[in-house]
């Protein structure tokens, strides 16, 4: 198949000519349209490499869609009505809210009628759960990481809520891929939210996949995993750590307090990062560390320093959201990749005016961090809805700090060739001879399209 175009890295009127699932030749328009006369033509306007999301969490993605939606709600109030309103008996499980204030769980005791209410935030660091829900978990009020008054369950303590409410199954990760899939999605990147177990769900249908899926396990969970490609779709890559929490619940770990006191925590320490992280090296994963707050960034990225590296297979930070001044040298190092959100910039804005006063400027800090790493840009589905036009927007007019936006050639890119460079993919991610055939069509500024496995596909409005 021949498609004519803007080519991206290339120019405009140039072609690329695919067989199968390989690009075999890139040129200009007319050069290819004497080559290959007989071949099946398409033009359009703009043609870019597959469009990858860097972080995402399909899995829970695809269980938030069958589940209560609280997306935009910031009034505990709200969200019981909604609970009280639900029909549906057993556990009631559901998410998006981001509270303004401390939720009191006498509220969500009454909406619940007796069913246990497992609620996550926005971010997915924090719950909001009712009595009923708690004592099935086995917390009490003793428990560090529960409020029990207001029914708040922070960082560590959401697994025990996890361990005994309905847990998502294989059709809930399908469903979460397909979706992906249909908004024009060529290649997935799962941090490892997941369950050990889901691994094994994706490995069952691995040449069924609906996009290139890039796997990160949990830590603990990965000794007797053989990292590596399964098939041509499913490549088993990383291991995932926590070195903070999040914004949302004032987790994210601080160098300074918090509007209201505290600075965050620790959740795995640096210190058991880099002793299971050298293990995990020396097995073939590579690193995919979680760090938000300027403390855990700093924390994180002076670890990178020391450890090994696996050839063309970079050390990835995820999030890097808020990074200071006298930090940024830190991310002087080679074989490190960057993997931002900036689609959180829409709703992490106002938060981090109001908690964070004066310093806005270290909030999503892509320019400065474009400097010395490679940027790979996803979601954090189901934090945020995986809105490529939504993602470029705010990484190009910087709702804080304009001198932090990119242009929109490098805002594509790290959805692009950015992302498979996280991935240690070296034939992905770029329009060139050989590499794979998954591609993106763009008319009019939208993705209308893509190619996926060299079977080409239209892109849901």
């Amino acid at each position: 198949m021949l498609i004519l175009g803007e080519v991206f890295g290339y120019g405009k009127e140039f072609g690329v000519y695919f067989e199968g699932n390989r690009i075999r030749e890139v040129g200009p328009a007319g050069d290819l349209l004497a080559r290959y006369p007989t071949a099946r033509r398409l033009r359009v306007e703009r043609i870019t490499p597959g469009i990858a999301d860097a972080h995402a969490h399909p899995l829970f993605y695809g269980a938030e869609k069958k589940r209560l939606s609280l997306a935009g709600l910031t009034d505990p109030r709200e969200v019981a009505a909604r609970v009280a309103a639900y029909p549906e008996p057993g556990w009631v499980m559901g998410g998006g809210f981001l509270f303004d204030r401390c939720p009191d769980r006498a509220l969500l005791d009454a909406a619940g009628r007796g069913r246990p209410v497992y609620l996550k935030s926005r971010d997915l660091h924090a719950a909001w759960a009712n009595e009923a829900a708690l004592k099935a978990a086995g917390l009490s009020p003793e428990d560090p990481w529960v409020d029990w008054e207001a029914g708040w369950v922070v960082e560590r303590a959401l697994a025990r809520l996890e361990a005994v409410a309905p847990r998502p199954g294989s059709e809930d990760l399908w469903r979460g891929l397909w979706a992906f899939a249909r908004r024009g999605y060529t290649a997935v990147h799962a941090l490892a939210y997941e369950p050990p177990e889901a691994l094994s769900w994706a490995e069952a249908r691995a040449g069924e996949l609906p996009v290139r899926l890039w796997w990160a396990l949990p830590r603990g969970s990965w000794r007797g995993v053989r990292p590596g490609w399964r098939g041509e779709r499913l490549f088993v890559g990383g291991v995932k750590f926590f070195a903070d929490g999040a914004l949302g619940p004032a987790t994210a770990w601080m160098h300074t307090p918090y509007q209201g006191g505290g600075k965050g925590t620790p959740v795995d320490p640096l210190e058991e990062i880099e002793a299971e992280g050298r293990e995990a090296l020396a097995a073939g994963f590579t690193l995919a560390v979680h760090a938000i707050g300027t403390r855990a960034v700093a924390g994180v990225l002076s670890l990178f320093k020391r450890l090994p590296r696996l050839p063309g297979r970079p050390l990835r930070i995820e999030h890097l959201q808020h990074l200071r001044d006298e930090d940024a040298l830190l991310l002087s190092q080679e074989g490190v990749v960057a993997s931002m959100q900036p689609v959180h910039l829409a709703e992490d804005a106002e938060l981090v005016r109001r908690r964070l006063p004066g310093r806005e400027h270290e909030a999503f800090r892509f320019a400065t961090v474009a400097r010395y790493l490679p940027l790979a840009f996803g979601s954090d589905a189901p934090v945020a809805e995986p809105d490529l036009i939504a993602s470029l927007r705010e990484a190009t007019r910087h709702r804080l700090s304009p001198e932090e936006s990119l242009g929109f050639e490098a805002a594509l890119l790290a959805h692009t060739r950015g992302a498979a460079l996280a991935a240690g993919w070296e034939d992905y991610g770029r329009i060139a001879p050989g590499a794979w055939a998954d591609l993106g069509f763009f008319e009019d500024g939208r993705l209308v399209a893509r190619v996926f496995d060299g079977v080409l596909e239209d892109v849901e409005a």
